[in-house]
């Protein structure tokens, strides 16, 4: 069977009518039960909402043969078409609608009837909302009634990946449903729609369809197809016609009104026709819009997400200063004591101590201090000083304290620090929670997330004695 991309590919390179024809003899059912639904159950309005979208296809036949899957494009032009007809009628209805969404109900195959009744006019506005593939899917499953091979051979996807895929997007509309007020679980909605039998549209609707839109779409086929001497000799044509024409006008000039008839009828549904292409084309730019905007907010968040954590510091920076001072002194400490072990006499410099194949590979200053002056006599005491003036003893002897020299301010911020670390904690807990587990930007961020006042007045004295230390 040639799929609906070799039909329409037929028509607008071949122009061949029986291509059309079976495209339309295929989807006539899924637009007319589209429009019907759209148009509140009026066939007459959902013939003509058919006739339009047939006639667009027509036009648009040669750009739409590269369309993934043509049910769906023809599900949201019958959209356009019926809202174009339906504007006045529309408002009635999506008053109606809201007052429906407000009461809530819930979807199940016990009472298929009633539910369906409710479902109806919701559900074209909810699959509009699903993205292409999905609404494919959709209207391949539960408005054609389609199995999953075909479903699967039309998304060019197995079979198991159509029933997967499908199941997801299924659940994509039971959601916007439930944004409306209708409830339900993925399976009922399915079942529900599946057990929709299609309305067969009108005996002879599809023949009308396929007449009046091959004649309104003849003009841009030919067209596309002429040649200089075509054009020539359909001026020619023309011209003769056109003689014809004005003679059997002054002989019956009763036939002059249905003309002029006709004349308006079309030139109403080009206008008609532009205006949809027009509401196609602001549909696209929005959809690029959003699409672009969409991946300017996850470029956003995967950069956010590879940035590296803040933390709070509680800690001051001028004691994990000594402490680092004071490993090395620990290291030389130890590496002096072996050297002299191993030697039998003390290391002439540190130099004996550092180096690849020696007993510190590296020794790396930490706030500018000189280790190369140190004392290699074994037990004695370790001191070393940064050029701002903070000094570290290590006494490995234990014959004097091991000694840290903080500053008044360092002490301060070490005091104030382990006061609000509990009330910060908490304070940090509460922040994430409030903010789907990001951490605090910065320090100010979690004032407002203390427990009470006092716990905040605390931290702001922390904050400001840090500032007091530099750290």
């Amino acid at each position: 069977m040639n799929d609906d991309a070799t039909l329409l590919h037929r028509y607008a390179e071949e122009g061949s009518e029986s291509a059309f024809a079976e495209l339309v003899r295929r989807h006539v059912d899924l637009v007319y039960n589209a429009a019907l639904r759209r148009t509140g159950g009026d066939a007459h309005t959902a013939a003509d909402v058919a006739q339009q979208v047939f006639t667009t296809l027509a036009r648009n036949a040669r750009k739409l043969s590269r369309h993934t899957v043509l049910a769906a494009w023809l599900h949201t032009a019958t959209r356009n078409a019926a809202l174009n007809l339906m504007i006045s009628e529309q408002r009635r209805k999506t008053r109606e609608t809201e007052a429906l969404a407000m009461e809530p109900i819930t979807v199940g195959h016990e009472e298929a009837s009633p539910d369906w009744d409710r479902l109806r006019p919701l559900l074209d506005a909810a699959i509009d909302e699903l993205p292409e593939t999905d609404r494919a899917a959709v209207v391949l499953r539960c408005l054609e009634q389609r199995p999953f091979a075909e479903i699967g051979a039309a998304l060019k996807v197995s079979t198991d990946a159509a029933r997967m895929r499908t199941e997801r997007a299924l659940e994509k509309l039971r959601a916007a449903l439930a944004r409306r007020g209708i409830t339900s679980t993925t399976a009922a909605l399915g079942l529900l729609l599946a057990g929709q039998p299609l309305t067969a549209a009108p005996a002879g609707l599809a023949a009308m369809l396929t007449a009046e839109a091959l004649a309104a779409g003849a003009t841009g086929f030919f067209v596309t197809l002429m040649t200089t001497k075509i054009i020539t000799t359909i001026l020619c044509c023309a011209a003769l016609a056109f003689g014809a024409g004005a003679y059997v006008g002054l002989t019956h000039e009763t036939a002059t009104p249905a003309a002029e008839t006709g004349d308006l009828r079309q030139a109403q549904v080009i206008a008609s026709l532009r205006k949809d292409n027009q509401q196609l084309a602001a549909d696209l730019a929005r959809l690029d819009a959003a699409n672009s905007e969409l991946t300017k907010q996850q470029a956003a968040v995967a950069q956010a997400q590879a940035a590296p954590k803040k933390s709070l510091n509680i800690g001051g920076q001028r004691y994990e200063l000594q402490q680092a001072m004071l490993n090395n002194l620990r290291q030389v400490a130890a590496a002096r004591d072996q050297f002299a072990l191993e030697h039998g006499r003390p290391a002439a410099s540190i130099e004996d101590l550092v180096g690849t194949k020696k007993y510190i590979r590296t020794l790396r200053t930490v706030g500018g201090e000189d280790y190369w002056s140190l004392s290699m006599q074994p037990s004695q005491p370790l001191t070393v000083t940064t050029p701002d003036g903070v000094s570290v003893t290590f006494d490995p002897a234990g014959t004097m304290t091991t000694k840290i020299e903080i500053p008044a301010a360092v002490l301060r911020v070490q005091e104030l620090g382990q006061k609000v670390q509990p009330s910060l904690m908490k304070a940090v807990d509460a922040y994430r929670r409030a903010h789907n587990g990001a951490n605090p930007p910065n320090e100010e961020a979690i004032l407002a997330h203390f427990a009470t006042p006092q716990e905040g007045a605390d931290y702001v004295e922390f904050m400001e004695a840090r500032k007091a230390a530099n750290q």
